[in-house]
C-alpha cells in the first residue's frame, strides 16, 4: 500500500522532472526521494520514470495517476493541518493581504469590526502580487487574504476559499481625454491613448494587457489612479474609481460596441483551514458575506 511520502515524492519528481530538484523542493535527500519512488514502483510492479539525461521523464502510466496522486497529497496536507490545529487558537496579530480589486469600503468595514471585537488585536492591510499572497497564505493560521477568484490556482495551495460575489470593472479616463471628443469609441480608439494597468490584473486578467501597443504596468493603486487622472485610461473596479468620477476627475468609457459597459469578476475570501479554529474566524466570515449580501 502507498503512504504519504510515496505519493509526496512521486508528485515532486513529476513536477520538477528530477529527482535532485524534487529532493530541494521537498527538503531532503536525492537518495530519500529516489527510494520512495522505487519503493512505488516496486509495490505495483511498474516503472514510473525514465531517466533521459538529467531529466526524470514520466511514463504513461505516470501521467495517467498523477492528477489523483496530486489530489491526494493536497487533501494529506489539508488534514494534517486541521487535525494539529484542532483548537481554537487566540490571534493577536492578523496580516489581511489584498490585490488591487479589494473594495475601500469593505476594508473600512473589516477594520471597523476588528477594532469592536478584537481591539488588542494588531491587523497588518498588505498589498501583493496573487502568487506571493496565495504562498504566504499557507505560512500561518494568522494570514488571510481577499482577492479575485480564480479555482485554477487555488488548487495548488493547502487553503480554503469562500466566494463572496462578483464586483463590476470598467475602463475609465480623465474627464476631458480625447476619447470622448470621439462619437463612438471603440475598442480600437484605446489603442491611441496610453493603457495604465495594475501589476495584479497583468496576471488574473491578461486579456486586458496590451490593448494599447503604449502601456503601463503600475504596482500601486493610488499612483495607478493619479496618473489616469492625467493621462491615458486604465481597467479600474468601480469601487476604487467611484470618488474621482464624482469628482468629475474621471469619467467611464462606454463601448457601443459591447453589450455591456463593465465586466464581472469574482472577488473571494481565501484562509488556511486552521483559520477555522481562531476566535477571528466566525465573527468576519458573518462581516464578509453581510458585505457581500449588499454590496456584490
Amino acid at each position: 500500500m502507498f503512504s504519504y511520502e510515496h505519493l509526496n515524492s512521486f508528485c515532486a519528481t513529476y513536477d520538477e522532472q528530477s529527482y535532485s530538484k524534487a529532493a530541494r523542493f521537498l527538503g531532503k535527500d536525492r537518495t530519500t526521494i529516489r527510494e520512495q519512488v522505487k519503493a512505488l514502483e516496486d509495490s505495483y510492479r511498474t516503472i514510473l520514470f525514465t531517466i533521459e539525461g538529467k531529466k526524470a521523464v514520466p511514463t504513461s502510466f505516470a501521467r495517467s495517476i498523477y492528477k489523483q496522486s496530486k489530489l491526494l497529497v493536497q487533501n494529506s496536507e489539508r488534514l494534517h493541518l486541521r487535525m494539529m490545529n484542532a483548537y481554537q487558537q487566540e490571534l493577536t496579530r492578523l496580516d489581511f493581504y489584498h490585490d488591487t480589486l479589494m473594495p475601500n469600503d469593505l476594508v473600512v468595514e473589516i477594520e471597523q469590526h476588528v477594532l469592536k471585537a478584537h481591539p488588542d488585536m494588531v491587523l497588518n492591510w498588505l498589498h501583493r502580487n496573487r502568487d506571493e499572497i496565495l504562498v504566504d497564505v499557507t505560512q500561518a493560521h494568522n494570514k488571510v487574504a481577499i482577492m479575485q477568484h480564480r479555482m485554477e490556482n487555488m488548487s495548488e495551495y493547502p487553503i480554503s476559499a469562500i466566494k463572496l460575489g462578483d464586483g463590476d470593472i470598467a475602463a475609465y479616463a480623465r474627464i476631458d481625454s480625447p476619447l470622448f471628443k470621439i462619437g463612438e469609441i471603440r475598442l480600437e480608439d484605446l489603442q491611441l491613448e496610453t493603457q495604465y494597468i495594475s501589476e495584479n490584473q497583468s496576471k488574473t486578467m491578461p486579456e486586458w494587457l496590451g490593448i494599447s501597443p503604449y502601456f503601463r504596468t503600475v504596482s500601486n493603486n493610488d499612483m495607478l489612479l493619479e496618473l489616469v487622472k492625467v493621462n491615458g485610461w486604465a481597467l479600474l473596479p468601480k469601487s476604487l474609481a467611484t470618488e474621482a468620477v464624482n469628482t468629475k476627475q474621471l469619467r467611464r468609457i462606454e463601448f457601443n460596441e459591447l453589450l455591456s459597459h463593465s465586466a464581472k469578476f469574482g472577488l473571494s475570501f481565501f484562509y488556511p483551514t486552521s483559520f477555522e479554529n481562531t476566535n477571528v474566524y466566525k465573527g468576519l466570515v458573518e462581516v464578509l458575506k453581510g458585505y457581500a449580501t449588499k454590496n456584490l
